[in-house]
């Protein structure tokens, strides 16, 4: 038959004319013998046939399209149907390969071969649901994509539909590099494929080999997906170095508009040096059902160099099948359904990628979940994979590879939930050596395992049904007279097929030993969340049960949903879950405890399709529950404890109460009775329950007197849940000064149940009844005659003196904190800050505290504060007070440098304070009318000059060492980074250097720029000496010899930074030998006790005030002898052991 397809292609082109002869000459490839294969030669038949139909059409006068006006479908004869096998088989979906339906053989007759080509073409064009069958919609994407240009009915396409396609080289193909001999699975290139408009199939790859090899070499090749790692085609023919990947279906598609990059790997049997490339020479070598082809030809790989290897050889991996268990109760889960184990040999080995295939009669994309690789000592190999793919392969990606060591076996176990697939087989197989991918570990380079793996089949057989307790099964209390109260949930699932459930035997056991049970519950029935009911009501219990306190389906009447004789046939579908609540009416004499259970049933389900009866439902025990018939109980709010009110206090609250209602049921609550102390100089009663006014408001108030309080609705109760009653009084001006004491009770409230209506009387937790003789108190309050002492101090969160520069905004001037007195919360409405000097420099200014952001009337001195809304600071507890203010600017003339401001609160008359709900004074207890309560002074300066201690130097290339360091005659021993505020440029005129240490002797110190490397400003060249009195440069001795002042005189612009390096010869310091330590030197910077010093060899005198030399003196434009701020000194540089 080869043969004869060979020798078949001249007939047909012979009856081609001339016109036609040349076009065909120039696409006609014969290949040589022995490199093609059938699949090949039907991809070119095809492909001639497509270009000979084109260019028949050429030669006509009017090229025509099918017109289609019926449906087409399976068993239609009609000469449209031609015309349609006609389009297909031009357009690269063809109908059949000979015969009947094949081209210039096509029929009238739509048959199952038509329908499969339709179905193909549907699926390409993106048609749904394509199922062959040829209707409007699929008739319009033909119009879409074919169209008509003029002729009669019938005919073909005159176009491919596919649009054109782009070959290249990919960008990212492998680099040359070497294969050692026998490795598998080597990347040898990477092509991609671009489609225009249309979806293109390719049909055939044509690679040809290049470099010092021959085909021998070549053990296996195939093509995958780059982007996804998945494999698509293995080679089907390999002669006189032509690799061929053919397929009439399609190799590969590619989108429209997409592209596919596609990767070529090798297991060679290559000889040692030989090289080996692979290319596509030309368009020619890409067929598919793209109107053209183009690229850059040839388009070749990189050439890999084959190596041969011997110390160690190249990896080898065994791999070897473990028997396990061959059947299954559909709906386990984690089910060993598999295992295999791998051996490691010469190297160790990495696993990339296993890929598992399930080939048993089980619907493998839903029967089966949740699968995943497990070794046996635990490691998860991959992601667990929810599902299999509908073809049953399921893909695992180890990211980092596992390694298996040399001379190593792991095993492999393969689990999964068996959810379905009763009396079908499950087989997980791993079908093929390219679906486990390795590497050797060594060489990095592919190996194979030593053989596929076909695992254990397994049998799945008959489901199971499994019964648990529901988490929501009712716990707590139940109520006489209830009616359809739920007392046991139990969940229920069917795994692996349809349940059906012939009888449910249940039991009842109370605590009061009853034989009765109609005294106890009738009406019992089940019901499951789907809304059916299980089996039929039970309208009464037993009335003489046979064991005392327990009901069960021996008794007279039993308690069963169906029996064995007579069943329910409930259906539980596969793999279905259900939620059975056991309900009844609870009878009016009923007391004690109840507990509903399951008990266990006997060959009472069934699956409906093993159809065996698979045994007995298990017992569930329920939840006890208490029968009680006083649910409504009261106490007082722990929460709300005894405090203090004061005369004139409106809403004072002076009571809180709990009320509650228990599981069995909710209560609605449709009056509320508080009792009035014997002395009671309140007015204005009232209660909130949860938060809300429950009831009228009692103006006029006696002593000793019931007040009923009435909603206009009942509040609801819910079962199990309670509500708080608040009581609220306005506290009488004329009201003495009385100690603690209680002044409402809760007397009595009225309520029904929820759900039976009945009456419900109110109790104690100790379950007496609430009344007259038997009231709750509520908490006790003492009646305060005066406000109480509010007490203001200093914060300790207030800023340390600093330094504000002119024309800063929202500048924390100081904080006090206010403590609120003992007796009710303070109310303040008016306030006064004074400050040391003129406040011109720094308002407006700005107080917040538990009020935001209120601005205060400047007048001379001071500012007032009047609050609309008062600060409240609340009872015993401290609340801050932040005075911020806005710098005046330089420009302004409203303030003047190194000008200094302290504020404060000067006397108790300067705050006004209320107590919260009244009008009595309260007493302010801090400022004393001398000092009065300062904060911090602030320093204004037109700029502000910072300086940091830093590690590095040499703009951050190098780092001082602080251990070890190695003397030199010009050794950085610290560095200092000098910043000038951006409002102003700095002068730095002098810098006082302080030396701490041990071991020391006379140093001669620089101050160097880090920029330039020279004398930083006007400090001199020779640096000064540091250590001796009577030494040039040194400090007199009324400063001590520990101090070294140097005069820069350097300007620093606004905002800018300057680094200065301190330098010194240190080559007389001594090192650490052994345990011995070698000198420690720290320099710092600090303030300088009064003296003198020369500047160097310059004879200039530097001459400290009469107290200090500042740490750094420096001007701000406006005003010099400025220092640092005291809080940031001093600044020490690292120490440095030598």
């Amino acid at each position: 038959m080869f043969i004869l397809k060979r020798e078949a292609l001249p007939i047909k082109l012979a009856l081609i004319a001339g016109a036609a002869a040349m076009a065909l000459s120039l696409t006609l490839v014969v290949p040589k013998a022995g490199a093609v294969t059938i699949a090949e030669l039907m991809v070119q038949i095809q492909a001639l046939q497509a270009q000979l139909v084109q260019l028949q059409a050429g030669s006509t006068t009017a090229t025509t399209a099918c017109t289609f006006t019926k449906s087409l479908y399976l068993g239609v004869s009609d000469p449209q149907v031609k015309c349609l096998q006609q389009y297909l088989n031009s357009a690269g979906y063809p109908v059949s390969a000979s015969g009947a339906g094949s081209v210039g053989n096509e029929t009238n007759y739509y048959g199952s071969l038509t329908k499969a080509a339709v179905a193909k073409w549907q699926a390409a064009m993106n048609v749904s649901p394509a199922a062959g069958y040829f209707g409007p919609i699929s008739q319009a994407k033909y119009s879409s994509v074919a169209g008509t240009t003029g002729g009669t009915t019938g005919g073909v396409v005159t176009s491919p539909v596919g649009g054109g396609l782009s070959v290249g080289l990919s960008a990212t193909t492998p680099a040359a590099r070497s294969h050692v001999v026998g490795a598998a699975n080597m990347p040898f290139g990477r092509w991609t494929f671009t489609a225009g408009s249309g979806n293109v199939t390719v049909t055939s790859l044509k690679f040809t080999r290049s470099g010092i090899s021959a085909d021998a070499e070549v053990s296996n090749a195939e093509l995958y997906d780059l982007a996804t790692g998945d494999y698509i085609a293995q080679y089907t023919g390999l002669g006189s170095g032509v690799l061929s990947f053919a397929n009439t279906a399609g190799v590969f598609t590619v989108n429209a508009g997409t592209t596919k990059e596609v990767e070529m790997r090798i297991k060679n049997s290559g000889s040692n040096n030989h090289t080996m490339a692979w290319g596509l020479n030309a368009a020619a070598d890409v067929v598919s059902n793209a109107s053209s082809v183009s690229g850059t030809f040839p388009a070749t790989s990189n050439a890999m160099t084959f190596v041969s290897v011997t110390d160690p050889a190249i990896a080898t991996l065994t791999s070897a099948v473990v028997t396990t268990g061959s059947s299954v109760n559909a709906g386990t889960t984690g089910y060993l359904a598999g295992s295999f184990t791998l051996v490691a040999a010469n190297s160790a080995v990495l696993l990339d990628r296993i890929v598992i295939t399930q080939n048993g009669s089980i619907i493998s994309g839903t029967d089966v979940t949740n699968v995943k690789l497990v070794t046996t000592g635990g490691q998860q190999l991959g992601s667990v994979l929810p599902n299999l793919s509908a073809d049953g392969k399921g893909t695992f990606v180890m990211s980092p590879a596992y390694e298996i060591p040399s001379g190593q076996t792991i095993q492999v176990n393969v689990y999964a939930d068996v959810v379905g697939g009763v009396n079908r087989t499950l087989i997980f197989n791993v079908l093929n050596l390219r679906d486990l991918q390795a590497r050797d570990k060594t060489y990095n380079v592919g190996v194979s395992p030593s053989a596929t793996l076909a695992l254990t089949t397994t049998t799945v057989e008959a489901g199971t049904l499994t019964l648990t307790l529901d988490p929501s099964s009712p716990t707590g209390n139940i109520a006489p007279s209830q009616t359809n109260v739920t007392v046991l949930k139990v969940k229920v699932v069917a795994y692996g097929e349809q349940v059906k459930v012939l009888y449910i035997p249940f039991q009842i056991v109370t605590g009061g030993g009853t034989t009765d049970f109609t005294g106890q519950v009738d009406n019992i029935y089940m019901v499951d969340d789907a809304g059916n009911q299980i089996g039929t009501t039970i309208t009464a219990a037993d009335s003489s049960v046979a064991a005392g306190g327990t009901w069960d389906n021996n008794d007279s009447t039993a308690a069963t949903f169906g029996t064995s004789s007579s069943n329910i046939n409930y259906l539980i579908p596969a793999n279905t879950t259900r939620i059975w609540s056991l309900k009844l009416d609870v009878v009016s004499t009923a007391s004690s405890t109840m507990t509903t259970s399951l008990v266990a049933g006997t060959n009472n389900y069934q699956g409906q399709i093993s159809n065996v009866s698979t045994g007995d439902t298990t017992a569930v025990g329920g939840n006890q529950l208490t029968v009680t018939s006083s649910p409504f109980q009261a106490k007082q709010n722990s929460a709300f404890g005894a405090g203090n009110i004061v005369k004139g206090q409106t809403a004072a609250k002076i009571g809180s109460f709990v009320l509650s209602a228990s599981s069995a049921e909710g209560i609605n609550v449709s009056t509320i009775t508080l009792t009035s102390s014997s002395t009671f100089p309140f007015a204005n009663l009232m209660i909130k329950v949860n938060g809300v006014q429950f009831g009228d408001n009692k103006g006029s108030l006696l002593a000793a007197t019931d007040y009923t309080f009435a909603g206009t609705s009942p509040v609801l109760i819910p079962a199990g849940g309670s509500v708080t009653v608040d009581a609220y009084v306005d506290v009488l001006t004329s009201a003495t000064a009385l100690g603690s004491s209680t002044y409402v009770k809760l007397d009595s409230a009225s309520a029904v149940g929820a759900l039976t209506a009945s009456s419900q009387t109110l109790k104690t937790t100790g379950g007496d009844n609430v009344d007259n003789s038997n009231d709750i108190a509520g908490q006790s309050f003492t009646v305060n005659t005066t406000g109480g002492t509010m007490t203001i101090a200093k914060d300790a969160a207030s800023p340390a003196s600093y330094q504000a520069v002119m024309g800063k905004t929202g500048q924390s001037l100081g904080i006090w904190r206010f403590t609120g007195s003992a007796v009710s919360d303070t109310n303040i409405t008016d306030m006064t800050v004074t400050a040391s000097t003129s406040v011109s420099a720094v308002g407006p200014v700005v107080v917040s505290g538990t009020a935001s952001g209120t601005a205060g009337a400047e007048t001379g001195y001071s500012y007032t504060y009047h609050f609309t809304s008062p600060l409240v600071i609340p009872m015993n507890t401290g609340v801050s007070m932040e005075l911020r203010g806005n710098v005046a600017s330089f420009l302004s003339g409203g303030s003047t440098s190194n000008g200094q401001y302290i504020f404060r609160i000067e006397s108790p008359d300067d705050v006004t304070a209320l107590s919260s709900g009244g009008s009595l004074s309260v007493t302010v207890s801090g400022p004393n009318g001398g000092s009065g309560m300062d904060v911090n002074a602030i320093t204004v300066v037109r700029t502000k000059l910072s300086v940091a201690s830093s590690a590095t130097y040499g703009g951050g290339a190098n780092t001082i060492a602080t251990t070890g360091h190695a003397p030199s005659a010009a050794d950085v021993v610290a560095a200092f980074v000098f910043t000038a505020d951006s409002a102003n440029d700095v002068v730095i005129n002098t810098v006082s250097l302080k030396l701490a240490g041990s071991t020391l002797v006379t140093l001669t110190v620089k101050l160097i720029d880090d920029e330039t490397g020279s004398a930083w400003g006007s400090t001199p060249a020779a640096g000064l000496q540091h250590g001796i009195p009577t030494n040039v440069g040194a400090i007199s001795t009324a400063a001590g010899t520990s101090t070294v002042i140097f005069r820069p005189a350097y300007t620093l612009s606004g905002s800018a930074t300057k680094k200065v390096r301190v330098q010194v010869d240190s080559t007389g310091l001594t090192t650490t030998s052994g345990t011995t330590n070698g000198s420690l030197v720290q320099f710092y910077l600090d303030n300088t006790t009064s003296g003198s010093a020369e500047a160097g060899n310059d004879g200039n005198i530097i001459q400290c005030s009469i107290v200090t030399c500042n740490a750094t003196g420096w001007n701000d434009g406006d005003t010099g002898g400025l220092n640092l701020e005291a809080k940031v000194l001093p600044i020490y540089a690292p120490a440095v052991r030598y």
